[in-house]
């Protein structure tokens, strides 16, 4: 059971008035409506995701009588202080324990809905409305002449290759009731499976950034066009961001990361994506992705996409443990299938890719599979659906049965 944080007396003189403007802002409603919402800035994906959206529906469906505050709790660990600064020259963030309160008290009383600023976020939405981001040009000109330095030409192309591993929360504590905290190790992959995909950019005369505030192990490569930016020690909050955005196309595992470059116009290759749902929540019509497929463990056999979401714990997926208890296993994509995945994403990217009545058959089987067990979403692929890799499901078709 969580405790509850300690009131100080500060919270305690606070309490009551912030109780009393929380009723007030109901007595208002009729002429001004007032919102709040805390900024997730401990986490990039969410603090980039969030902010983008909600600066986007504000700029289509403006609302003269609407007054929002976002507020940044003082016990948050910014995972970006660069990013952060960003969306502050975007949006007021408040740092105040007043407004906290109120929030807080708002959320107990009734009607508290009409006071929160949106929490949903649909991708393919925010695909139609606004402008791309962009960082501002004096922060782009200073970034590119640092990359500069470090041995990444700016001005030539680029890949930014995201792999998520077990050092992205190695010190953060995630115990469930089993007291275990291997909640999200279905994530974490090998950075070796990338290798052929990165040399192969290379061999092709594109440059490859491996990214990563932390990760396991160094990415040993031959090749000059592939560099190591987050082993380096040469990677800067500024850099991160202006390398995820302004990269020609990101490889990625879903990182939170990635939708810097999504949101900057550019293509993500997701691999080794578990969370079948999350392609019509987390995913923008134009990616490719690969997905994770699962075995039973005591016979070996492979599981078919309806298979496996026979099983809650696969199609609710949230807990790798569930899955393992299950007598489960998580079965991830092969470098080749890694590769050309990339491959197909970077053709699409430049418009040359093609596509064939096969390739065509087997994307519908998939998701009228997929329409089958999650009949709600069709709503959510406003733009389009997300395509999956073309070779995945030709080398895979029993999988679709």
């Amino acid at each position: 059971m969580r405790r509850s944080k300690k009131l100080s007396l500060q919270d305690l003189l606070l309490a009551a008035p912030a109780l009393v403007v929380a009723l007030l802002l109901r007595v208002i409603r009729p002429v001004v409506t007032i919102r709040f919402r805390n900024l997730p800035a401990d986490e990039i994906g969410p603090l980039t995701v969030v902010s983008q959206h909600y600066l986007r529906i504000k700029e289509s469906q403006p609302k003269p009588r609407q007054f929002d505050f976002w507020y940044l709790k003082e016990s948050v660990k910014v995972s970006n202080d660069y990013m952060l600064a960003f969306v502050e020259s975007q949006i007021k963030i408040h740092r105040s324990r007043f407004i906290e309160l109120i929030a807080a008290w708002n959320e107990k009383l009734p009607g508290s809905e009409r006071h929160l600023i949106e929490s949903e976020v649909r991708l393919t939405l925010l695909e139609r409305v606004g402008s791309k981001l962009r960082l501002p040009q004096s922060d782009r000109d200073t970034a590119s002449e640092y990359v500069r330095q470090i041995g990444i030409d700016p001005q030539k192309e680029f890949i930014a290759l995201m792999v998520r591993d077990g050092a992205y929360k190695s010190e953060v504590l995630q115990l469930n009731t089993h007291q275990r905290s291997d909640k999200e190790l279905y994530r974490n992959q090998d950075i070796n499976d990338y290798l052929p995909v990165a040399e192969k950019f290379a061999a092709m005369g594109v440059q490859v950034i491996r990214m990563g505030a932390k990760v396991e192990r160094a990415f040993d490569s031959q090749s000059a066009l592939v560099i190591d930016y987050a082993t380096s020690g040469k990677r800067t909050e500024a850099a991160d961001i202006f390398l995820a955005s302004e990269c020609a196309m990101c490889i990625s595992t879903n990182l939170g990361f990635d939708h810097i470059s999504a949101l900057s116009g550019k293509l993500r290759v997701i691999t080794n994506q578990a969370l079948i749902w999350q392609t019509s929540t987390l995913f923008y019509s134009t990616d490719v992705f690969t997905m994770q497929r699962f075995v039973e463990t005591a016979t070996g056999k492979n599981l078919t996409l309806s298979e496996s979401l026979q099983f809650a714990e696969i199609r609710n997926l949230d807990w790798y443990h569930k899955v393992i208890d299950r007598g489960l296993q998580f079965v991830r994509n092969t470098p080749t299938e890694i590769l050309e995945a990339s491959l197909e994403g970077w053709q699409r990217s430049k418009s040359q890719w093609i596509e064939n009545a096969e390739d065509l058959e087997l994307q519908a089987q998939f998701w009228n599979i997929y329409d089958s067990f999650f009949p709600d979403h069709k709503s959510r692929f406003l733009n389009g659906r997300p395509h999956i890799g073309a070779h995945f499901l030709r080398t895979n078709k029993w999988w679709l049965a």
